[in-house]
């Protein structure tokens, strides 16, 4: 895919890191991982079957290290920023990764490795000698986070390595794993999803609808590049269909979005709903020229209607609200006409959907029941986690979607709510069992209830309800502090209350969805779409 964007688009920006002021073409970006990067994975040791985990903000050092290991078949483990230190260390042994590779931001990542790692600081470069993971023999790290025990990410350049690649490259079979991307699912512990080369090709099958490969199309991408989203969309959509792909900043805000879209003339984009709705009322984007905006998509959380009918009057585009999951495809059902703005759309072509009962039945059409989907390019099972897998797949490949939802007589998919106890915060999956884990720890709380708030700038708020011990107190602001170095922005609660005792319903167990009642009872809401 690489040398035939070459061919025939080879002076054409393939990817843009704004903040870096990094710009690569199809054809720059062919010499970096065939003369330089995969060269470099070779010169490390590393072979088709062979497992490496990579994590970091969005920076060309990413894109350059997994599109060469696709290249000779190493597979790679994406380690999504926002989950724990424990959650990266069961990734890194389940997968058995020979090497690690840090990008050159966030500064702290280093200090993380070295909590995982106890060797790392104090050994030989290349050669870690580590009891907790015996495969991981080398740590390569970039910008401010190569320090002591790694090796330079700068060091890649090599050269006289192109034959190699290109045997190495012989090898690779389309049924190879590409990588793996991380979902929380219904259990507080990750699971990976293992992506083919097939799957990987494949999962964009609904982009060319978007694109025209005979023009420039420049998509702003804002996930952090571990995300399903930004791995299909942001690295190998521009192989697919000659996009150029822009990173506005290593970290997502949305101002540097906004930015990005001015100064790159970007067409199109992908954003969380926290992006969508400030697109639509945050009084900022006055301040930018963002005319260039002809289409935009969106997933992970219910879009209000009237959010979609404003991004429409303002600018004049569609927002293409999707439906889809890591395990199915990054997209199963998709909103491309005006009149159906409040559903999820309809199901793109070589996908089944069907709504069923609690015993996997068929229901009548607009009646509520499970999601299932059914897709050629659906895994086929959690890495390494059979009884997962068994729980999720039917025997004729039907996928457990988790979520309620009811298809209209003309075949449009309206989303009710979730089986799964998750919290999708701005699109990002958060098990409540995590956080409660860590809530737990301080010496006043007795219980701890972590539940979704509706917030209508982002989805899901996260909110820690707690009782405390007899003769304990504590204050709110004080719970706060058990998050400090230890847990993700991302996953951190925005409200913490303290209840005497939690409502229980017959079994005795707590009633979580009275709990979340009585939670928005004593919480001040945003009153307006957008609030300062």
């Amino acid at each position: 895919m690489l040398e035939k964007r070459v061919k025939k688009n080879p002076d054409r920006e393939m990817l843009v890191f704004v903040a870096d002021n990094e710009r690569v073409t199809f054809a720059e970006f062919k010499k970096m991982v065939i003369d330089l990067a995969a060269g470099f994975l070779l010169k490390l040791g590393l072979r088709r079957g062979d497992r490496i985990a990579v994590i970091g903000a969005n920076h060309i050092e990413w894109p350059l290290i997994t599109s060469a290991a696709r290249a000779i078949g190493v597979g790679v483990a994406n380690l999504l920023i926002g989950h724990t230190p424990q959650s990266f260390q069961k990734i890194i042994l389940q997968v058995s990764c020979k090497a690690l590779f840090i990008t050159r931001s966030p500064d702290t990542l280093y200090q993380m490795a070295c909590e995982m790692i106890p060797e790392l600081s104090r050994s030989i470069p290349g050669d870690l000698n580590s009891k907790q993971f015996p495969d991981l023999k080398k740590v390569i790290a970039a910008g401010s986070n190569f320090k002591s025990g790694t090796l330079n990410f700068d060091d890649i350049s090599i050269s006289g390595c192109e034959e190699e690649v290109v045997k190495a490259a012989k090898k690779v079979t389309i049924d190879d794993v590409s990588h793996f991307s991380m979902t929380s699912g219904t259990t507080g512990s990750p699971k990976l999803v293992p992506f083919t080369h097939f799957k990987t090709l494949n999962d964009n099958i609904f982009v060319p609808d978007q694109f025209d490969e005979e023009q420039v199309n420049i998509f702003a991408c804002v996930g952090n590049m571990a995300h399903v989203g930004a791995t299909q969309l942001g690295q190998v959509a521009p192989l697919l269909f000659g996009t150029t792909s822009v990173f506005p900043s290593p970290t997502y805000t949305f101002e540097k979005f906004v930015q990005a879209v001015e100064a790159e003339r970007c067409n199109s984009f992908l954003l969380m709903i926290d992006g969508v709705v400030n697109l639509a009322y945050n009084p900022i984007c006055d301040k930018y020229d963002l005319s260039s905006l002809q289409s935009g998509m969106t997933g992970g959380s219910h879009i209000p209607p009237d959010v979609i009918f404003e991004l429409h009057k303002k600018y004049g585009f569609r927002l293409l609200n999707s439906y889809g999951s890591t395990e199915t495809t990054s997209v199963s059902s998709m909103t491309v006409d005006d009149l159906v703005w409040h559903t999820t759309g309809r199901t793109l072509p070589n996908i089944e959907l069907q709504i069923v009962d609690e015993e996997g039945c068929p229901v009548e059409v607009g009646e509520k029941g499970e999601v299932w989907v059914r897709s050629p390019v659906a895994f086929r099972g959690y890495y390494g986690d059979i009884e997962k897998t068994k729980q999720t797949i039917t025997e004729n490949g039907w996928i457990k979607m988790g979520d309620i939802g009811k298809l209209s007589a003309d075949g449009y998919l309206t989303i009710l709510g979730r089986i799964k106890d998750i919290i999708i915060r701005s699109g990002f999956n958060i098990h409540p069992s995590e956080v409660e884990s860590l809530v737990i720890t301080h010496p006043a709380v007795n219980i701890a209830q972590v539940i979704p708030i509706p917030d209508y700038r982002i989805g899901e708020d996260v909110c820690a309800c707690v009782t405390l011990n007899e003769g304990c107190n504590v204050t709110e602001e004080e719970l706060k502090t058990i998050f400090e170095g230890k847990m993700s922005d991302l996953i951190q609660p925005s409200y913490f209350l303290i209840f005497d005792s939690f409502p229980a319903g017959a079994s005795g167990k707590v009633d979580r969805k009275k709990l979340q009642e009585m939670a928005i009872g004593r919480i001040k809401l945003p009153e307006t779409p957008y609030a300062e």
